[in-house]
């Protein structure tokens, strides 16, 4: 099966042409990069995120412009932010643009201080350059910049800053969507997630737009043993015993399954493989179920289309006794579950149960599960996904976009929850490397991935929110992108 090639692209601005007089895009980049510097500087880390003074920072910002702000908080510490620019036609559904202030904890690991925004080399390092200060300094500064152009959207334009995502949402949208949200009654929103992918053989572009999310699971196992001096060592050692089923993991492998969305995700990427990949894809979309599972193991070799395609386990954290002179009784994992939509938490739980064998010495138990029913992902055929797509076709023509499945959870999951018409868009997908990934030490994000994600998201906003459409038709492709060589 052929891998999907992730390369970075370039946009001259200056091809595009709007149907009205055009935002400035190099302006709302630069001042989207003084923002995202800024925010980098404010620890927002879990488990104790300084999101007050984040909030602080953002609200000041758009006083300067004279736009009006809501500070919502259901307890001390936790800060959300919610900014209006009214539409013209109260009957048309307002345009959420959402984000989330908190990151992760830094961790081990980082070379750049993760809460000093270093610029070298092109990019900017940094905690939540990616994940995802980046969307909120480009929410806004585009946002701001819609105020003083003077026009007046269509519809109502909201810039939700939440608190507490990476989380769990608790103190942020799961609390908004309980408590505030007839102040807020988006039908529309734009989030994080997705992200901008360039097949360099065949030139072509994919926009994976973030149509819905796979569901979340903790699982603790334990192992039990004998407690024991250090010096005396025992066969029954609760590490030994605990590492011994963490090691099984790697063969636990539940069968394939397609979703509609991924039958859908698959039918629309085949054109962009090469001749082995249309026929692995062409197997996998049968109606034979023999020849589904042999193309869904083959296409699992690919970290990506496993997450599409079969439930997964990940081991993300190991305890067990501080006393370096004795053996514990008991040493525990918690393993992090992603299950595809449809999937029986409970049947899944017990398969990995019986996977394990069911030892004495052996426990399992759910810490958190998915809430059911959950939410249907987004089917791409609504006005939203058409201006995403049309916005696309206007920047690179021939792109193919399509709604996709995203492995992450987030806030997509509550608004979508809330019947939000949400998806997510991102820049350019692991253009640079795995050290561009969230969560990962030395977090950064390319100037140039920024610049592309900042001009199509205002492309995408113009064309929805104010009736202002990208002219695909003045916008050749030749001028309109340009390729680069893929870094690292």
């Amino acid at each position: 099966m052929k891998k999907v090639f992730f390369s970075l692209l370039a946009l001259a601005y200056g091809t595009l042409v709007w149907a009205a007089p055009a935002p400035d895009t190099q302006k709302i980049y630069d001042q989207a990069k003084k923002h995202l510097i800024e925010l980098i500087r404010i620890d927002t880390s879990e488990p104790q995120p300084n999101e007050t003074a984040a909030v602080r920072y953002i609200y000041k910002e758009l006083n300067k412009h004279h736009i009006d702000w809501d500070f919502l908080s259901p307890r001390k510490g936790a800060a959300n932010l919610l900014a209006r620019i009214k539409g013209s036609d109260p009957q048309a559904k307002p345009l959420l643009l959402i984000s989330h202030i908190d990151t992760q904890a830094a961790g081990e690991g980082w070379t750049y201080p993760p809460f000093k925004a270093t610029l070298e080399d092109g990019r900017i390092y940094g905690l939540g350059s990616t994940d995802a200060k980046n969307y909120t300094a480009m929410h806004l500064a585009l946002f701001t910049h819609i105020k003083d152009s003077g026009l007046t959207p269509k519809r109502d334009i909201l810039f939700l800053v939440t608190s507490g995502e990476e989380a769990g949402s608790a103190t942020g949208l799961k609390w908004l969507g309980e408590t505030q949200w007839d102040n807020i009654n988006a039908g529309y929103a734009l989030n994080e997630g997705g992200g901008i992918i360039q097949d360099e053989p065949q030139g072509t572009t994919l926009i994976f737009a973030e149509a819905g999310t796979k569901m979340y699971m903790d699982i603790k196992i334990t192992a039990s043993g004998e407690a024991a001096h250090a010096s005396v060592p025992v066969p029954e050692n609760a590490v030994y015993r605990l590492s011994q089923a963490l090691a099984r993991l790697p063969q636990f492998n539940p069968p394939a399954r397609l979703t509609p969305a991924t039958q859908e995700f698959f039918r629309r990427i085949a054109p962009l493989q090469d001749e082995d990949g249309q026929t692995t894809i062409r197997l996998l979309l049968s109606d034979n179920p023999q020849d589904q599972q042999m193309a869904a193991d083959i296409m699992a070799k690919d970290s990506f289309f496993r997450t599409q395609l079969k439930d997964t386990i990940n081991p993300v954290n190991i305890s067990s006794g501080t006393d370096t002179g004795a053996a514990v009784s008991e040493a525990s994992a918690i393993v992090n579950v992603r299950l595809l939509p449809g999937t029986d938490p409970d049947a899944f739980f017990e398969e990995l149960r019986t996977f394990l064998g069911h030892e004495d010495y052996l426990s399992l138990e759910i810490l958190e599960r998915p809430q059911l029913p959950f939410p249907a992902p987004m089917d791409g055929s609504d006005e939203l996904f058409a201006a995403l797509a049309q916005t696309a076709q206007a920047i690179w023509p021939g792109a193919v976009t399509v709604p996709g499945m995203s492995p992450a959870s987030g806030d997509g999951e509550f608004l979508r929850r809330l019947g939000v018409i949400t998806y997510g868009l991102g820049p350019a997908m692991n253009s640079q490397g795995p050290a561009a990934a969230a969560h990962a030490p030395d977090e950064y994000i390319s100037e140039n991935d920024y610049k592309e994600q900042i001009a199509f998201f205002t492309g995408v906003v113009y064309h929805f929110a104010l009736g202002l459409p990208l002219n695909p038709q003045q916008a050749p492709a030749s001028e309109a992108t340009t390729a680069v060589e893929k870094a690292d």
